[in-house]
């Protein structure tokens, strides 16, 4: 071999292996992207009756009647995020949580949306926007302070939100439809419950 020719070679080869790690590399993200995606994972909180994530960023068209309906301005566009998710309609509950529209008999969203990105429901406890969850460090009744406030703030007190023997509030999985009224009136801080966004129930 031409001594000469060795570092030219070395870098081709360098270069080769730099290239196929980064197909692997741009693979495996896009598999991930691909595949949460299609699991109709949300990385946001949707409005009440919003299909699965991967049809609701299909269908919604970014119009924002949804969110100049919401009765207590809880709706807003993302503005941060990955970009086939900007402009689409979420609320955070530490500063709006959704109120389920409630002494309206239907959810002023659903009723507007043209798309059918947000679908009509029966009833309230149909709504699956995501499931709250309590951090035990953080939780007050947890460490011997007595605190009801997302019990009361729950609209289905008892049933999606319980108080143990002790006190303690239990969320139950199957009853929470993930509205963030809990999350808001938390007086931990920062809140000791919050909602984690899943693709809706079937």
């Amino acid at each position: 071999m031409n001594p000469a020719a060795a570092p030219a070679q070395a870098a081709r080869s360098s270069r080769r292996r730099f290239l196929a790690a980064a197909a692997v590399w741009g693979a495996a993200v896009l598999g991930g992207w691909t595949l949460r995606r299609s699991r109709g994972e949300a990385a946001v909180l949707r409005p009440p009756g919003a299909v699965s994530e991967q049809d609701f960023l299909a269908r919604c068209i970014r119009c924002a009647h949804c969110i100049d309906v919401c009765p207590v301005d809880a709706l807003v566009p993302l503005e941060h995020g990955p970009a086939w998710q900007l402009g689409t309609p979420h609320f955070r509950p530490r500063r709006q949580p959704c109120t389920l529209c409630a002494g309206s008999e239907q959810m002023a969203c659903v009723q507007v949306c043209p798309t059918d990105a947000l679908r009509p429901l029966l009833a309230r406890q149909q709504v699956a926007v995501g499931v709250a969850r309590i951090d035990p460090q953080t939780c007050l009744p947890f460490q011997g302070v007595v605190c009801r406030a997302c019990w009361r703030a729950c609209p289905f007190p008892d049933e999606a939100i319980r108080l143990d023997e002790l006190g303690r509030p239990v969320v139950d999985a199957q009853k929470c439809v993930g509205c963030g009224l809990c999350q808001h009136a938390c007086l931990a801080e920062p809140e000791a419950i919050r909602v984690i966004p899943f693709a809706p129930r079937s």
